[in-house]
């Protein structure tokens, strides 16, 4: 897995610490979850035996950690994203990150109770609407009572503890190489405040955060993942997320979407909007000859572009109105998503005149869930560097 610098360093597996030892100063096996209406994250962090550790954690942290390598143990649309795992000095352990469809909850908990791999002394925070809608059912399976933490702060604080301890926790990309290879670039500029959080999930959230980590809501949108996967789901009769991301993948949204030049033949220049600009998303399905031809992938890559270019647009607007000049968009809609984080990318730039830019979160998706663990300490979650001071941002932009 990746390793924070700053903070990480390897932790022998099974090596004994003294009970005061431990980098954390915690005591006892940690989890935390964030369950969505689509998806839910969990984040465990795996500390090394201590001398004074009762026999039962020992056994329990051992059924965790067969738990955790069998692949058995996710199914068909689990994950666990080995790729973004890492040791952390300051945490005093090692955390493992992995998620699954939320409708499969009550199989899952079955599962850690079947295999005895959670006890009453394993502590859980939960964030996210399903982590009290299951509180009930994970008390009577497991014995195990949620400390319920609020999800925004939740997920402050696990994106600024990422932007603290890590250089790298934070990347843009261009439109065309990003959806090409995949590459990734590391912004040469520390975060600056206030910025706006775009967080993309079933739903979408948009915040201001300042430099002393408070934050405030500021906008949002029913429309977001939740939206996209349903869509699709009546469609392409696809079962998961990664279904319907494989669909609008094959796609092609331009046999769909009614453009600029569909309308004017060509760009329309007295606006200098180009021919291939979008004028009405699936505007051409008003034609019963597109609908009778019309291929469902096309229509997936169709939706996921125009909801993503909803968000784009909303995010863009809030930024100019609350004085913001770094837009952070995260969320769990964007991992292994090329297509919306180069849209998101290109409209920021293309609409913003290149003054502002989309910027998007290596650990995309968990950051509620690492935000909720975190909470059970006091650890500094801000960025080390100097806030710099606010400034007005030109209103044209």
């Amino acid at each position: 897995g990746s390793t924070c610098s700053s903070v990480c360093g390897m932790l022998e597996p099974g090596a004994a610490v003294g009970p005061t030892d431990t980098a954390s100063g915690w005591l006892g096996l940690r989890v935390g979850i964030d369950v969505g209406g689509t998806m839910c994250k969990i984040c465990y962090l795996e500390t090394p035996q201590r001398e004074d550790e009762p026999p039962s954690e020992t056994i329990t942290r051992e059924r965790l950690r067969v738990l955790v390598n069998d692949p058995e143990t996710y199914g068909e649309s689990g994950i666990r994203d080995r790729a973004k795992e890492f040791d952390s000095e300051e945490l005093g352990g090692h955390i493992y990150f992995v998620q699954f469809e939320s409708r499969k909850m009550e199989k899952v908990l079955e599962m850690f109770r079947a295999k005895s791999a959670l006890d009453a002394s394993t502590v859980v925070y939960g964030t996210g609407g399903g982590a009290r809608k299951y509180a009930t059912k994970i008390k009577d399976l497991l014995g195990i009572s949620i400390k319920h933490c609020d999800e925004l702060q939740s997920l402050i604080f696990g994106i600024n503890f990422m932007l603290h301890h890590d250089p790298s926790a934070l990347y843009q990309v261009d439109p065309e190489s990003f959806l090409t290879d995949g590459t990734r670039i590391t912004p040469r500029a520390a975060p600056k405040y206030p910025y706006l959080l775009v967080n993309i999930g079933s739903g979408v959230s948009i915040l201001r955060v300042d430099a002393d980590g408070s934050h405030t809501r500021v906008g949002g949108s029913s429309l977001g993942g939740a939206t996209f996967f349903g869509l699709c789901c009546i469609v392409t009769g696809c079962a998961t997320f990664t279904d319907a991301m494989a669909f609008a993948e094959r796609g092609d949204s331009k046999n769909i979407d009614l453009l600029v030049e569909d309308i004017y033949g060509g760009d329309y220049e007295e606006f200098e909007l180009p021919g291939s600009t979008v004028a009405s998303s699936l505007g051409k399905l008003v034609k019963p000859e597109i609908r009778e031809k019309a291929q469902a992938e096309d229509v997936a890559r169709a939706l996921l572009e125009a909801i993503t270019n909803n968000i784009g647009s909303i995010a863009l607007l809030h930024a100019r109105a609350h004085n913001c000049e770094k837009i952070i968009f995260a969320g769990n809609f964007l991992r292994n998503n090329r297509i919306s984080i180069a849209r998101l990318s290109f409209s920021m730039d293309y609409w913003s005149e290149g003054r502002r830019h989309a910027n998007f979160l290596v650990h995309e998706g968990y950051l509620g869930a690492f935000g909720a663990l975190l909470q059970g300490r006091d650890i500094t979650h801000s960025p080390s560097v100097s806030p710099e001071p606010p400034h007005p941002i030109p209103t044209t932009s």
